[in-house]
């Protein structure tokens, strides 16, 4: 079941990044949401996350986001993290296709009959340094 809603998630999120909407992208998250992306501050709130990312508006033309290898754990009845990797295609205004790799962390609530995220972190991967 928490797959079919990661899935939902996944699907209304790249809708919305699409046409780069922040905030069609905003409302897949709670009004109190906490949001860590590639960006280093703290975003706190619906508002703050709409801004996060409004700050791509002039970059990116749209993005797709590939949720893999996702493991899921219940928290409670209406609540469940899940992490594991993104695949991120960014198209940019100039023409350019960026992909980056990253891990993914999310906290799901049911809010009325939607879900959506409490809690989002990315972060890069980094070259595993013990490798000689």
């Amino acid at each position: 079941m928490h797959d079919i809603i990661l899935d939902n998630i996944q699907t209304r999120w790249n809708a919305a990044a699409a046409t780069w909407d922040p905030k069609a992208l905003a409302r897949i998250y709670t009004r109190d949401a906490v949001f860590f992306g590639l960006l280093p501050r703290l975003y706190v709130g619906r508002s703050e996350i709409e801004e996060y990312f409004g700050s791509y508006r002039l970059i990116l033309e749209k993005v797709e986001l590939t949720l893999i290898d996702q493991n899921t754990r219940p928290m409670g009845p209406d609540v469940f993290a899940t992490q594991g990797f993104g695949n991120i295609l960014n198209y940019n205004f100039d023409g350019t296709v960026t992909k980056n790799v990253v891990r993914s962390s999310f906290v799901i609530v049911a809010k009325g009959n939607e879900w959506q995220i409490a809690l989002h972190h990315f972060s890069e991967l980094v070259p595993d340094r013990r490798q000689p």
